[in-house]
């Protein structure tokens, strides 16, 4: 019994590092996997910026916690706001309730997000429309948590929110939607 226990400890724990060695062999981790020489040609998916952005700090696994906080972010966002308001059930205490609670997780995500992408040469121009959808959901988490949110607000959050995900996967680092827990959520993010 004790031996199959830990045969199944060790098979979960191998399991669980060729997922995170996928996951970084695919997203990359950090500045030194994509940075390119002088002179050569960016492989990002769109046109380079105009202007060349400013590094600001240094993460390590840059790129891999950009694409989980922002897929954190969008996932709690389309889950537990917008999903429930395209179906009608944003109303009600425990609805409105949990929406304010993804607004503000979402908030924080976006701006864990956009840290993440600052500290990113190949990001860093990624930063600035994060900042559009994070003042605006935060405008709107009062609206929301109170019911008063219109129509146009949620789809405009919504807009907001999608431009920021095809963006990033524009530059070839797509974030997917990833569902926050309700413990995840009611902490915060934190």
């Amino acid at each position: 019994m004790v031996a199959r226990t830990r045969l199944r400890i060790r098979t979960q724990v191998l399991m669980i590092g060729i997922v995170l060695l996928g996951l970084v062999s695919t997203v990359g981790c950090g500045p030194t996997s994509s940075s390119s020489a002088p002179g050569s040609t960016s492989t990002s998916a769109s046109a380079a910026p105009a202007a060349p952005c400013q590094q600001v700090g240094s993460t390590n696994f840059d790129k891999t916690k950009f694409v989980l906080h922002a897929g954190l972010a969008f996932g709690a966002f389309h889950h537990f706001i917008y999903a429930p308001y395209r179906a009608g059930r944003l109303h009600g205490v425990g609805a409105l309730a949990k929406a304010g609670l993804a607004g503000l997780f979402t908030v924080h995500e976006l701006k864990l997000a956009k840290a993440d992408a600052e500290s990113s040469p190949t990001l860093c121009h990624l930063a600035a429309p994060f900042d559009k959808a994070s003042a605006a959901i935060s405008s709107s988490s009062s609206q929301i948590k109170s019911g008063k949110a219109s129509s146009q607000d949620i789809e405009g959050l919504n807009n907001d929110v999608n431009a920021v995900q095809s963006g990033a996967k524009a530059d070839g680092v797509p974030a997917p939607d990833q569902v926050p827990s309700d413990s995840e959520l009611a902490s915060g993010g934190k």
